[in-house]
């Protein structure tokens, strides 16, 4: 039986379906497998010629014992998938764009990274409650792409409600749209008045109420749920072999950081020994780089509003999965500085996790430089790139002028058309795509949640109200 543990190692262990059906573990901390496999360079090697979905055949059976989902399960739930992404047989291009490698990942139905994990975690969560004869209920914080995503993974399904939690005026309009313009019997939108970590607060208090969690069958799409964080870490394997398929190098990916889910995937790849180094860039919300350059692991006065909202992270929940790795899976340091940093708003970090970082850098990068980096990319390139990927292209491009030997693959976590007025301040041509311009002037289906109000009492409300 495969098992996952918390981060923070008070609770009691449990099965790949449990996980999958939480969010927080009742201490508090975060859901990981207790071991991780680990894969020889001769086995990448054979791999190297996988499909994707090929793949997750192959990777995912390493996380989920089949006494919980088979093998002829499995690859029934990930037949056709990707059906509704622009090319099914090539999900991830990768484009050469000046010095480094692009892994567009912004191909499915929403236009954004979050398609490629949350299209698989939908339907496990499906098929687990079916067999247990129960309804699930999500609910989501979305700093932007996640809302949609998670939405589209699960929409007309009769086992599965889900709620969503935006910060109103925090993210492009079309994220919004693409969030409210949903009119499903399963599905509720929230605009709240306040940042996405507002939101989170009262989110995580729900999690650790064992008994609500129990009653209302309560789970969650955020890369809180290990399960995004295990597709994220076989999408990183993925991109490695299609870069390095002789697996003889190390390949360093620029990934755009707010929560960390994405890069904590890969530092899980790492784990298995894929061999993979990241930069974690992150915008004038800089905690990420503060706490991994510097030691500096304390929360500001306020979230910044950038134009890469996605990333204007306070509280980047994931930072926790890293710092298990990084102390060689000392959960008792992991618990002591989690629990210093939630009581005093800051935390210097113990030599354990310190020395043992040496694959995992920062980069910080301004308004300023991200509007250059988009302009640059575009001028010489002619290619359009979002807010986002720009915050990682510009760390990518700085590595490769200083290293140029070195392999780079910058994330491109969503298609530059989400962000219509970020791209046009920046002068840079909008992609027109049909989906999203359809999207204006359809009938809009929200609550508003206004400052002052219990956000806890009402996420409690919205979660009974479905089963009524």
């Amino acid at each position: 039986m495969v098992l996952y543990k918390s981060t923070r190692g008070v609770s009691p262990s449990v099965s790949f379906q449990q996980a999958l059906l939480s969010g927080y573990a009742p201490d508090g901390g975060l859901y990981l497998p207790e071991t991780l496999p680990s894969f020889s360079r001769e086995q990448l090697r054979a791999w190297a010629k996988l499909s994707y979905v090929e793949l997750l055949q192959v990777m995912l059976p390493h996380f989920i014992s089949p006494d919980e989902i088979t093998a002829e399960e499995l690859k029934s739930l990930l037949d056709g998938c990707y059906s509704k992404f622009d090319d099914p047989d090539d999900i991830i291009p990768l484009t050469k764009v000046g010095g480094v490698k692009v892994a567009e990942m912004w191909h499915g139905p929403t236009g954004a990274f979050k398609d490629i994990a949350l299209s698989i975690v939908g339907r496990l969560v499906d098929f687990t409650v079916q067999k247990s004869g129960r309804k699930a209920n999500i609910i989501v914080s979305t700093s932007g792409d996640t809302g949609s995503a998670a939405i589209h993974s699960v929409l007309g399904s009769k086992n599965i409600n889900i709620m969503v939690w935006y910060p109103r005026g925090r993210v492009s309009r079309v994220q919004e749209l693409q969030m409210t313009t949903v009119d499903a019997p399963n599905v509720k939108v929230f605009s709240a008045d306040g940042t996405a970590e507002d939101s989170d607060i009262p989110l995580k208090k729900l999690f650790t109420d064992k008994d609500f969690v129990s009653k209302y069958n309560l789970t969650c799409f955020n890369s809180i749920n290990v399960s995004r964080i295990l597709l994220q870490a076989i999408h990183f394997s993925y991109l490695y072999l299609r870069v390095c398929p002789n697996v003889d190098r190390e390949v360093t990916f620029c990934v755009p950081s707010g929560g960390l889910g994405n890069v904590t995937g890969g530092v899980v790849a790492r784990n298995m020994e894929v061999p993979l180094k990241f930069v974690c860039t992150v915008n004038e919300n800089d905690i990420v780089d503060r706490t991994l350059r510097l030691n500096d692991f304390s929360m500001t006065d306020t979230v910044l509003l950038t134009p890469s909202s996605a990333m204007d992270v306070q509280i980047p929940y994931n930072i926790e999965r890293l710092f298990y790795y990084l102390s060689g899976k000392r959960t008792d340091i992991v618990r002591d500085v989690m629990e210093r940093f939630e009581r005093d708003g800051r935390c210097k970090l113990p030599e354990a996790i310190t020395k043992m970082n040496t694959y995992l850098q920062t980069a910080r990068v301004d308004t300023e430089e991200l509007f250059s980096a988009m302009k640059q990319v575009w001028q010489e390139n002619n290619y359009a790139i979002c807010p986002h990927t720009a915050v990682g292209m510009n760390a990518g491009l700085r590595l490769a002028a200083q290293n140029p030997e070195e392999e780079i693959v910058v994330i491109a976590t969503a298609t530059p058309a989400k962000f219509p007025e970020v791209m046009e301040r920046g002068g840079v041509p909008v992609p027109r795509v049909e989906q999203i311009e359809c999207l204006f002037g359809l009938p809009e289906h929200k609550e508003m949640v206004e400052k002052g109000e219990d956000w806890e009492k009402r996420m409690r409300n919205a979660v009974a109200s479905f089963q009524q």
